[in-house]
């Protein structure tokens, strides 16, 4: 797009911001700013309960089984993550902290009162004191109340580098609630393995595309028998009470066509959601894109990837 091979740049990711703004300043192209994406950012812990019928041994460590479902086991890694810092380091400040399943750039359906986690080191070990994990012996590993060592894998895909900087950052937040996370980036259809096929893993760092915008395409996500329930698929009956009320939360909202009634119902979902914490969001990209300043009728847009040629069939060259 630069060398002028192209019309359009759907895609600029937020570290090279500055070097296009600069290029745009020559007068050839357009920098558009269609502002919060609808890219979710997230880790989670594997709570699958079920045992490997080949082997008869269960998919996770029934040690590690037993944080990983705590509630707020989860809860003090959300407050342990310095989203700030990810947003410095990793996004060149051009991303928001994000603590729900719907990001603010979704108007429509985010709600405002999805449950906050900022950052707060010490109020994570309160947290976890609650449900007998600390250091007990000042060497800076933390134990639970049997005495086991908080420690686990964290596996994210090779080859995206926003996602391995997110990771180590994670892992050295989380160091310091005296967790040892075991940084492994592997290729990306491995990690789709271990997470859709063998559920061979302790937790995850990945992340969600737009997946529409309408609460009709999270299902698949959202409900406990869905194949991408990431921290527990499949499910035959839901695990939790949760569970089973965001199961019928969704199925609610996708038998009325009146807005008021499924967005009541979708806001407990992501309340539901941010107060459970079965995936741990970190943050949310600002969208950016180009296009020649010659070609009319742009209309960009953060709904879309497809961000200022979505509407390619009503574009036209000015001259």
């Amino acid at each position: 797009f630069l060398s002028g091979e192209s019309e359009a740049d759907d895609f600029i990711y937020p570290e090279a911001y500055d070097h296009f703004k600069a290029e745009a300043a020559k007068g050839k192209f357009d920098l558009v700013e269609p502002g919060i994406g609808l890219e979710s950012g997230f880790f989670w812990f594997n709570q699958n309960t079920n045992v490997d019928a080949k082997t008869g041994r269960p998919y996770v460590d029934p040690v590690k089984l037993k944080w990983f479902r705590n509630t707020k086991f989860r809860q003090a890694c959300s407050y342990a993550i310095d989203r700030e810092s990810i947003i410095k380091s990793v996004y060149a400040g051009r991303a928001v902290p994000n603590y729900g399943f719907v990001t603010p750039g979704n108007k429509k359906w985010y709600d405002p009162n999805t449950p906050k986690y900022p950052y707060d080191v010490a109020r994570a070990k309160a947290w976890l004191k609650e449900i007998g994990i600390e250091d007990r012996n000042g060497d800076g590993v933390a134990e639970d109340a049997d005495g086991n060592k908080i420690e686990f894998v964290l596996n994210t895909n090779t080859g995206n580098g926003p996602r391995e900087k997110t990771a180590l950052l994670i892992q050295a937040d989380l160091k310091q609630l005296g967790f040892n996370v075991i940084l492994q980036p592997i290729e990306f259809n491995t990690l789709v393995n271990k997470i859709d096929v063998s559920y061979d893993y302790d937790c995850v760092l990945l992340g969600l595309g737009g997946g529409g915008t309408d609460p009709s395409g999270m299902m698949n996500v959202i409900k406990s028998s869905g194949y991408t329930h990431q921290w527990f698929p499949r499910q035959k009956t839901p695990s939790t009470p949760w569970e089973a009320r965001l199961d019928q939360l969704m199925d609610a909202q996708m038998q009325t066509l009146d807005f008021a009634t499924r967005k009541k119902d979708f806001d407990e979902v992501q309340e539901i959601l941010g107060e459970q914490m079965p995936m741990i969001f970190t943050v949310t990209p600002e969208y950016y894109a180009a296009i020649r300043s010659d070609i009319g009728n742009v209309r960009p847009t953060a709904l879309s990837s497809y961000r200022v040629t979505w509407n390619a069939e009503e574009l036209y060259f000015k001259k």
